[in-house]
């Protein structure tokens, strides 16, 4: 068998668990018994018809990780075949597009937020700021508060 693992092609798979999935997939066939699959950001596409209306939704395979590659074995796979449709393609690759620019400006927001965070403590800390003093000072200034208390409530009974 020849191995298609240098060649790239999108691909609409269904899976035995009956999901349908649109990848760039390779396939690694050095196990001519059960080869590998390789998907790359793979999305499932949703069909809905109400009425005269119809529509697609389009969803990661995935949804709880930010993983962008994916291994399943062809035995998993009922059927596959390659997509020539430049519509879809286009659809596929405009939805990862998308996915990725947002993925990648909450990571800037993120980073930015730690930094303000991080330049903000570091601004709002200073020597001034609390009790600079010895165990042994502090730990006296605790028992005579302790004490005038004691005698105070002691003095209302």
């Amino acid at each position: 068998m020849n191995s298609d693992l240098e060649r790239e092609f999108y691909c609409t798979l269904k899976l035995v668990s009956g999901e349908e999935i649109v990848s760039l997939i390779m396939v690694d066939d050095t196990d001519a018994l059960d080869p590998l699959i390789i998907l790359q950001e793979p999305i499932v596409i949703q069909y809905s018809t109400q009425g005269a209306f119809s529509q697609i939704k389009l969803e990661p395979w995935l949804k709880t990780t930010e993983e962008d590659i994916f291994f399943i074995r062809l035995s998993k796979v009922i059927t596959m075949t390659e997509i020539y449709d430049i519509d879809l393609i286009n659809l596929y690759t405009d939805f990862n597009d998308q996915k990725n620019e947002l993925k990648e400006e909450r990571e800037e927001m993120e980073e930015t937020e730690n930094l303000i965070d991080k330049s903000q403590a570091e601004k709002n800390i200073s020597k001034k700021m609390g009790f600079l003093g010895s165990i042994s000072d502090t730990k006296k200034s605790l028992e005579e508060l302790f004490k005038k208390d004691i005698k105070d409530n002691t003095k209302e009974l």
